[in-house]
């Protein structure tokens, strides 16, 4: 028997994301039933945290292990989803993210159009990356008490490494968004301020 077992996906009633944005199963891990949920947010992030609510609503079960790309970003506008705005959020709902405490700096996406496509207007010249380019801190890995995971790390390489300042994809990285992993602990009997029960 494998560390996952008895998969089984539930339906959370859309609030307008696109079918196939929003994945939530249930399983039983160590003895006991968790949520695994992984969401690909809109463009500029409206649509996160009214899903995060939505799902928090209809949760199955205590347990949550949550991936996403959020589309959150660095600066504040009322045109996307700002970083610290989801992380007061995601916090209220009980809710942790790996790496601790949010930080609009800590990039997982840099890219830019170059002029090897139609949309002239919307390419970068290698001057203006920072400016014109997609460069936000848009991925998370969310979980609530059951687990631990106090740091976060980011590969933007293929490799296991992160470097800053680089835009991707590339030839060696095919995606816009660096991956994400941490190493979690999971206390599946922990209760609110109570820390664990034995």
């Amino acid at each position: 028997k494998g560390l996952i077992s008895g998969a089984q996906e539930v339906e959370i009633p859309p609030d307008g994301w696109e079918a196939g944005d929003l994945l939530v199963v249930t399983a039983d891990m160590a003895g006991a039933k968790l949520t695994f949920a992984s969401f690909h947010g809109d463009t500029n992030g409206h649509l996160t945290m009214p899903m995060l609510r939505r799902v928090m609503e209809h949760l199955p079960t205590e347990g949550l292990l949550f991936g996403m790309d959020a589309n959150t970003y660095e600066k504040e506008s009322s045109s996307t989803a700002h970083v610290l705005e989801f992380e007061r959020l995601y916090t209220k709902l009980g809710l942790q993210a790996c790496g601790g405490a949010a930080v609009p700096s800590r990039y997982t996406t840099f890219n830019a159009r170059t002029y090897l496509q139609p949309q002239l207007n919307k390419a970068a010249r290698a001057n203006e990356l920072v400016e014109k380019g997609d460069r936000n801190p848009k991925d998370f890995v969310l979980f609530s008490r059951h687990f631990d995971g106090p740091e976060v790390r980011r590969d933007n390489t293929g490799r296991g490494e992160f470097i800053e300042g680089i835009v991707f994809p590339t030839l060696d990285f095919p995606s816009d968004h660096a991956a994400l992993s941490s190493d979690l602990s999971f206390f599946p009997h922990r209760r609110p301020g109570r820390g664990l029960e034995l």
